[in-house]
């Protein structure tokens, strides 16, 4: 396989989806010259109009894509790996206009800010979905000063049309926890250094870190709750601690890795496709905390037979690439494992096939995204975010989908992730990939989306994907037909059907973006994964695995 392409483009398509994202709504004749998207992109910026676009667009979305479902009756609207069905149905909210809102807002109760979700115990034990820890969190003070909390408030002041999103709100206004996993390791040196260093924890930093209550192996750790520990005060809270951690993660101990981003290797192991010996592509790998961590297992030990599995870690940003091998230089993993590692260069939608013809156990197909699954922690992403993005940034991803469907072997799994919780780029993809391979009339491939592996991470607060959805079209020079008060922000307008559309004049428009629910429910979308940032303290993330059949 090439090593690298040296014609490739180093073109950002997440970066012209974002710069895209504001003014006529993304396409691109919706600005005449950079002089004028440059002061689009700082109005829309310097506005505020990123905060209210959020808060207004998820807040109009069906339940169960940032709050959780709600069943009548029923207080099962999250899933453990002991849950054997989905719920089949949901409550909507929203898909009202603004003026409709205002008009029924007199005559709407007041909502509770956990959607009236009942908070007796289920049957697992865990209080309103949540453990005692997560509890615990949501007690804490939220950040008030934060911008969303702000613009949050004043959407709610006068009614209390948004209030269901209180917990998701207030869960995005907190600092990030500190996150840190123990590698796997097949030198025994190392797992001395692990055994040593848990203890290390034990002793002394306890009331600053710990094991997650539902992890097993004792392997993943998050801040505490009464610790509020993050990446950023580490060092003002307890350097020592620091010290020990940096040290870990050079001497290839433990990774800094979020919890989300570690759910597509732990998915591939847990179903079997990555495992000793496996042959694992990574197709859009920097920064590389996925590409190290499938190198952990596919490196690993069986019967004292060192499996000598491969990574293909690919990204078409040479300078990202770049990154990622320093990233590996510096994981402190042993030469023998790093060597498994070949980098190339490719635009991961036209990804070659291998010169052996030999397909791919396991691909990994973490896309670039929206990412705001990554408010907590990346303090640039809500001041320019648009539903825009997501639409213009949707065919790539479908494109990479595509591609890694091509690229898995029979009895092979692909996962597809991102870090963003916009169904648009989320089941809108994974629905538009699977039908895609139906319709092309090929008999010779089949695919299924696989069930969340039973075994993996007990107690774990998974929320099923959704089969419905909202689509969204922002134009920041037109005022809201519906709107009766001045509106310096644009106009947001959710948008039925592809042809409604093209009536409208939205730009660049894919008719994959729609939910079909006929077929979603048939191609069992409630299979995919949401992480919630309100359930476990962690990031927004999303996870489908897709097996090839034949």
């Amino acid at each position: 396989m090439p090593k690298r392409s040296r014609n490739s483009e180093d073109i950002n398509p997440l970066s012209s989806a974002r710069s895209n994202s504001s003014g006529g709504g993304g396409g691109s004749n919706t600005t005449n010259s950079k002089y004028d998207q440059h002061t689009s992109n700082l109005w829309h910026r310097k506005s505020g109009a990123g905060y209210k676009l959020f808060i207004d667009y998820y807040s109009a979305q069906p339940l169960g894509i940032v709050v959780p479902y709600q069943s009548i009756g029923d207080d099962k609207d999250c899933y453990t790996n002991n849950d054997e069905s989905i719920m089949s149905s949901s409550v909507s909210r929203g898909g009202m206009s603004r003026a409709a809102k205002r008009r029924r807002k007199k005559k709407k109760k007041p909502s509770s800010d956990n959607g009236g979700q009942d908070d007796s115990k289920r049957e697992d034990g865990v209080s309103n979905t949540e453990s005692a820890t997560t509890q615990k969190r949501h007690q804490q003070q939220f950040d008030a000063s934060h911008l969303l909390v702000q613009a949050f408030n004043s959407t709610t002041k006068d009614n209390n049309q948004h209030s269901h999103m209180t917990k998701f709100i207030h869960a995005l206004s907190r600092t990030l926890p500190l996150t840190l996993r123990f590698r796997q390791h097949n030198n025994d040196e190392q797992q001395e250094q692990s055994i040593e260093l848990k203890k290390e924890l034990a002793t002394n930093y306890s009331d600053l870190i710990a094991p997650v209550s539902y992890d097993p192996s004792n392997s993943i750790y998050q801040s505490t709750s009464n610790s509020n520990l993050s990446k950023s005060n580490l060092k003002k809270i307890s350097p020592k601690l620091k010290e020990l951690i940096v040290e870990g993660s050079m001497n290839g101990t433990l990774a800094r890795q979020e919890l989300g981003s570690m759910l597509p290797v732990l998915s591939l192991s847990a179903c079997g496709a990555v495992k000793a010996g496996s042959k694992v592509l990574d197709l859009c790998a920097s920064p590389g905390s996925k590409t190290l961590q499938a190198l952990e297992i596919v490196c690993g030990n069986t019967n004292n037979i060192i499996k000598k599995g491969r990574i293909i870690a690919n990204d078409v940003h040479l300078k990202r690439l770049d990154s990622l091998r320093d990233a590996v230089l510096r994981s402190g993993m042993p030469t023998s494992s790093t060597s498994r590692i070949t980098y190339t260069n490719f635009d991961a939608s036209v990804f070659p096939l291998p010169r052996s013809g030999k397909l791919f156990d396991a691909i990994i197909c973490d896309v670039p995204c929206g990412g705001d699954g990554t408010i907590r922690k990346d303090k640039f992403i809500l001041p320019m975010w648009s539903p825009n993005i997501s639409n213009n940034i949707h065919g790539l991803q479908l494109k990479i989908l595509l591609r890694a469907l091509d690229l898995v072997k029979i009895g092979g799994v692909v996962c597809y992730s991102t870090c963003s919780l916009n169904p648009v780029e989320d089941e809108a993809v994974v629905s538009a990939a699977l039908g895609s391979r139906e319709d092309d009339g090929d008999s010779e491939t089949a695919f299924e989306l696989l069930e969340w592996p039973q075994d993996l991470l007990p107690g774990f607060i998974r929320r099923p994907g959704v089969t419905d959805w909202k689509v969204a079209y922002y134009d920041q020079d037109k005022k809201s037909i519906d709107d009766e008060e001045d509106d310096d922000f644009g106009s947001l307008s959710f948008v039925d059907t592809y042809d409604h559309a093209l009536s409208i004049g939205m730009p660049d428009i894919k008719s994959t973006y729609w939910p079909n629910l006929t077929e979603n429910r048939r191609m069992r979308l409630d299979r995919c994964t949401r992480l919630l940032p309100q359930d476990q303290d962690t990031g927004g993330f999303f996870v489908a695995l897709i097996k090839r059949l034949r």
